[in-house]
């Protein structure tokens, strides 16, 4: 959790893209109803890095600061933004597919459907209690409710 997102001497690096609130910025994912990621900066930075998934094509990578496009580096798996102001919005936008697998665990046959890195469908469901029943994943509508958010000034080192 901790190291979702890194900061050091005005430089911030998200790791991994899923809704965090840190003290330097809010990551709000839209994965995986849709390839969309939005960072609210906090603080100034001199500069921003957004790791992108494996399956996503640097090329493919669309990023703008308060609505305005953005040219993007990389370095690696990294969409090197470059300074963001405080209070900003950095919108990273990219496709998102859904791609169908067949595997075998134990000697039994299934087969996944997963939107990005998500399982959002399996084959046979499961006997007792259906898994990955996650239609409403596939709709590109995401199901979120604007919620406030806290973040403690401390650091927890229980971790």
């Amino acid at each position: 959790w901790r190291d979702m997102v890194e900061y050091k001497e005005g430089r911030l690096r998200v790791n991994l893209l899923v809704t965090r609130a840190s003290k330097w910025a809010d990551i709000d994912s839209f994965i995986p109803y849709t390839g969309r990621v939005d960072v609210k900066t906090k603080r100034k930075l001199k500069n921003l890095e957004i790791r992108i998934p494996q399956w996503v094509k640097p090329e493919e990578v669309s990023c703008e600061v308060d609505g305005s496009p953005r040219e993007l580096k990389f370095v690696a798996r990294y969409a090197i933004v470059g300074k963001v102001k405080k209070g900003q919005v950095c919108t990273l936008k990219f496709p998102i597919f859904e791609r169908t697998d067949s595997i075998n665990v134990q000697g039994q046959d299934y087969t996944i459907v997963r939107r990005g890195n998500t399982v959002v469908k399996i084959d046979p469901p499961g006997k007792y209690h259906p898994f990955y029943q996650r239609a409403h994943y596939r709709n590109e509508k995401p199901l979120y409710r604007k919620v406030r958010r806290f973040v403690s000034d401390e650091d927890f080192g229980w971790w």
